[in-house]
């Protein structure tokens, strides 16, 4: 029977096209699942923007949330944030989407329920978003039979670790998962000590070929082996929240040349920054705050990623001067926060127009503003500069920014009167 649903899935895959592309006709009995699965769900028709609107006309094909393919049948169900709550029996007309490849129930509130077995005979999913939707308890080995996933995310919220991989446990739930590609496991409990110090060698061995990979809060520790240096395919690897005390920053930024997005913050890092990061020429987000980082950053730590918009270093020991070349190609900046550290010498920012967030705060930065410092940077919305040793006057350019809504100029040494915009 399974195999006879894998064929299914691969016959119907290549006849796949969005229903704001074409004029498909509404399959009479899809339309029925469709109104029965509205009427067993219970959602706040206040908060929904999709459900609320299902059967405002008679193609069912082009209401909200829902696609089809070019016979008519469901192939996408992109069902969050519509304030559903109570549970998903394991009999509910959901799972009778046999040619269903996307689901999404993220950022419902389903009120403590699990998740429900029926997931396991959505055979042809390519997609499972699940994530913050309220679901608690142990993630059923049904989702192991969903072999077609290119894409799971069943992430929740850290503080709660209400999901949970005992049984199956993280290796049984992947194994057969070898098509993932992006895999969210934020905020999930992994019960097992033995995985939470292996889990390296679970993820590289079973899916070789990831491109993202959140383990966020996962209570995750142990150094790291070489079998996961060679996920080399990595765009986007997010571990906040684990202890990788033993992990060197140095193979993180050697062995993946394809990282974009970059977040390791609370991970109890120690060492300095290696100038290896600037191997990382497509790196878009940066994020090593909340560590044991100490040293200063070379000029050219930033000198080849042209593209990224995001730096956060903040709350660690770095020290050193900050050198007017560090940022001086990063034309794309909206974000940096350098705050709680012991950097030495002026403002070291020049012609970044796009910038939106600056915190330099808790610091040892000196001189005096620049007039001509602030001067076309009218995107700027939040400016902490609070903590430091300037001196000297506010230029006025700063009083005349258009976006600024927060601004924290304390416990530094100006001087003068402040000087306000025409």
């Amino acid at each position: 029977m399974l195999s006879n649903l894998l064929f299914i899935c691969f016959l119907f895959s290549s006849l796949i096209f969005t229903a704001h592309s074409y004029n498909n006709k509404c399959l009479r009995h899809q339309e029925t699942m469709l109104l029965q699965l509205k009427q067993e769900l219970i959602f706040d028709s206040y908060f929904s923007t999709k459900l609320v609107r299902w059967n405002e006309s008679g193609e069912c094909c082009k209401w909200h949330g829902v696609e089809c393919d070019a016979s008519g049948y469901v192939v996408s169900l992109q069902l969050d944030g519509e304030a559903i709550s109570g549970g998903i029996g394991n009999s509910s007309s959901l799972f009778g989407f046999k040619y269903l490849q996307k689901l999404n129930l993220a950022y419902n509130v389903f009120r403590q329920k699990t998740i429900p077995k029926g997931i396991g005979n959505l055979t042809c999913l390519t997609h499972l978003n699940l994530s913050y939707a309220g679901f608690v308890g142990q993630v059923p080995s049904e989702v192991s039979l969903l072999t077609k996933l290119a894409s799971l995310d069943i992430s929740d919220d850290y503080f709660r670790n209400t999901l949970s991989l005992e049984h199956p446990n993280s290796e049984m739930l992947v194994q057969n998962l070898t098509e993932l590609r992006e895999l969210y496991l934020d905020g999930v409990n992994m019960t097992s000590f033995h995985e939470r110090e292996s889990w390296g060698n679970i993820i590289s061995s079973h899916l070789p070929n990831l491109t993202t990979l959140s383990l966020v809060h996962c209570s995750l520790h142990g150094p790291l082996p070489k079998s996961f240096w060679q996920l080399h395919s990595l765009s986007i690897l997010q571990l906040d929240g684990n202890n990788l005390s033993a992990v060197a920053l140095d193979d993180l930024f050697t062995n993946f040349p394809s990282l974009t997005t970059l977040t390791l913050s609370e991970c109890s890092l120690k060492g300095s920054i290696p100038s290896t990061l600037a191997n990382l020429t497509k790196l878009i987000h940066v994020n090593l705050a909340y560590n044991l980082l100490t040293g200063s950053l070379p000029s050219t730590l930033f000198a080849k990623q042209t593209d990224l918009i995001h730096v956060d270093l903040s709350r660690n020991s770095l020290t050193g001067s900050l050198h007017s070349t560090l940022f001086a190609n990063l034309t794309k900046l909206i974000h940096v926060d350098l705050s709680y550290n012991s950097f030495t010498g002026s403002l070291p920012f020049d012609n970044l127009t796009k910038l939106i967030h600056v915190d330099l705060s808790y610091n040892s930065l000196t001189g005096s503003l620049s007039p001509t410092i602030f001067e076309g940077l009218s995107n700027l919305v939040h400016l902490d500069l609070s903590n430091n040793s300037f001196y000297g006057n506010i230029p006025r350019s700063l009083s005349a920014l258009p976006s600024l809504l927060e601004l924290d100029l304390s416990s530094n040494q100006f001087n003068g009167t402040v000087q306000l915009g025409d």
